[in-house]
């Protein structure tokens, strides 16, 4: 399989499996596009963070996002920049809680969000995410061996890594949705964008404040 055995790529879908599952700032602005947005505004959020996962294996494999791991004043930049953009959607999730209105309109919730919107905070977001840029930049490849065909194989995981995350981050959202019906209720909906953009908020302060 282009050189790739079977146990590589399981390996690679597990390693991913269990990074998609664990909080951070991926996850939060996924289910924040989707609080803001509804299923189609975090299914465009996701897509969007694996179009910014390509550009970073790209980057990987052409050497280019080696100058993370090499360069402290690049690193540096690129996670003050992340760091501002996730205070960036914190802010706006707060402001979102302040529009709010008190009763639900008749016709029910008016998503904020469009896809596009959602697919562009999560392309963005990932762009900005210094913690992808040194995954691609020292785990994933090792999961390349010497003797593979280094351009094929990256395709095949990258491939990998994008059925896992549009299926992981859409699945969840789903769930989350069909489970929490009532949270569509104005005043509860108000709460959870204040937890939502306290949550960014933090995460981008402490990307700034503690480095990787």
């Amino acid at each position: 399989m282009l050189g790739l055995s079977w146990a590589q790529l399981g390996s690679f879908v597990a390693l991913c499996l269990v990074l998609a599952a664990t909080p951070g700032a991926n996850l939060t602005v996924v289910l924040g596009c989707a609080r803001q947005g509804g299923q189609r505004a975090a299914v465009a959020a996701t897509a969007g963070l694996t179009l910014g996962k390509v550009f970073w294996a790209a980057g990987s494999v052409l050497g280019l996002a080696t100058l993370l791991a090499t360069s402290r004043l690049a690193y540096d930049m690129l996670r003050l920049a992340g760091a501002a953009y996730l205070i960036w959607l914190g802010v706006q999730a707060l402001r979102s809680a302040r529009r709010r209105p008190a009763v639900r309109p008749p016709d029910g919730p008016v998503p904020e969000l469009s896809a596009l919107g959602g697919f562009r905070r999560g392309l963005i977001g990932d762009l900005l995410n210094p913690k992808v840029g040194i995954f691609y930049t020292t785990v994933f490849p090792q999961f390349i061996g010497p003797d593979d065909a280094v351009v094929p194989a990256a395709a095949v995981l990258l491939a990998a890594h994008t059925a896992v995350l549009m299926t992981w981050y859409p699945g969840m959202t789903y769930l989350l949705t069909r489970v929490g019906r009532r949270l569509a209720r104005p005043g509860l909906s108000a709460v959870l964008d204040r937890v939502m953009g306290s949550v960014l908020i933090g995460l981008g302060i402490r990307l700034a404040v503690v480095p990787l």
